[in-house]
């Protein structure tokens, strides 16, 4: 293990002792002294063998920490974590999935953050012990964390585990959590308003059907509040409506619509329609949650109802970027196709 090279601290400096070891180091890194990876001298180790006070040193290697240019490992000490000293903004981005929406997101947060940032990204898989174990790995190593939480176990557990992250570094996207405390940034979707004003604002096409299914997948990854809006809409616009967990072939009747998030029940849709001769936005219409390329060609074109992923991700980087504190409801929307 490389030493730092102490001599260079000036009693009589205007600049202070632990800014003068950040220097240090940071021109150590810079220089190929230390390389990622590399364990650097304990703060004891430091403070011992060079006669600097060990709190000097311990603010020293807490601001380079801060900066996400060192990093602590639990029980085996610090080591260097970057290639180039540079003062960016470090950002660990944990999202629930890869899927085509959250590339969206990730994408436009980290080209909108641009240069001024580092931003690492991980999935926690819809699992609270993954985000503990996330969490507690990067402890301290990152100036924001940015989480999407969304988890099929989510319980107190998962409040907790998120109420770890110092509320100022702490960031939400996509989903709010209404029982975490505190004042943290946030870019999520109004679930129970969009549903219900989207839907309004298309009532001259669904004045065409009577009756509305709703295919809501079971799990806590999905939003309750969806479905009251849902439910608020049929009443106020005086709509039969039914929610499912599944696809059920006795719900389709002429002048049924079908809301559906899965693709896969999209499908069973499809086929149903076509092996009975079901005209597809006229006996029976379809509106499916979230945007693809396939939905814009299949069957001459699937409706869609989304919120604005690239909106997202750009709102969120510019709530760092602005070191604003507020949660914003990101835009939702609906493109109008055949299949309506």
């Amino acid at each position: 293990m490389a030493t730092i090279n102490f001599t260079q601290i000036q009693e009589d400096s205007h600049t202070p002792k632990y800014e003068q070891v950040m220097n240090l180091i940071k021109s150590d890194i810079e220089n190929g002294i230390f390389k990622r990876g590399e364990r650097i001298p304990s703060i004891n180790e430091t403070s011992e063998d060079f006669l600097i006070s060990r709190d000097t040193v311990e603010k020293a290697y807490t601001r380079l920490r801060e900066q996400g240019i060192i990093k602590s490992v639990p029980g085996k000490g610090y080591y260097v974590n970057c290639d180039h000293p540079v003062d960016k903004i470090r950002v660990l981005l944990i999202i629930n999935k890869i899927s085509a929406h959250k590339k969206k997101i990730v994408q436009a947060f980290v080209e909108t953050l641009g240069e001024q940032a580092s931003v690492e990204t991980c999935v926690h898989n819809y699992s609270t012990e993954m985000l503990k174990r996330l969490l507690d790995e990067s402890q301290g190593n990152y100036h924001y964390y940015a989480i999407i939480p969304c988890f099929k176990d989510f319980s107190e557990k998962t409040v907790e585990v998120i109420s770890s992250v110092p509320k100022e570094k702490l960031l939400l996207i996509d989903k709010d959590v209404k029982t975490l405390k505190g004042n943290y940034k946030a870019v999520c979707e109004n679930f129970e308003k969009d549903i219900y004003d989207v839907l309004a604002s298309a009532m001259d096409r669904l004045s065409n059907y009577q009756r509305i299914n709703f295919i809501f997948p079971d799990g806590n990854q999905y939003v309750p509040d969806i479905m009251t809006g849902f439910k608020k809409f049929c009443t106020d616009y005086h709509y039969e409506y039914c929610i499912t967990n599944v696809f059920d072939a006795d719900l389709v009747k002429p002048r049924s619509l079908y809301i559906v998030i899965e693709e896969d029940e999209l499908v069973n849709i499809i086929k149903y329609c076509k092996q009975n001769q079901l005209e597809i936005g006229k006996d029976v219409g379809i509106i499916s949650y979230n945007d693809t390329p396939i939905k814009e060609v299949l069957h001459d074109g699937i409706a869609v109802i989304s919120t604005d992923f690239q909106k997202m991700g750009e709102n969120a980087a510019r709530l760092l970027l602005d070191k604003r504190t507020e949660k914003l409801s990101n835009p939702f929307y609906m493109i109008r196709r055949p299949s309506l």
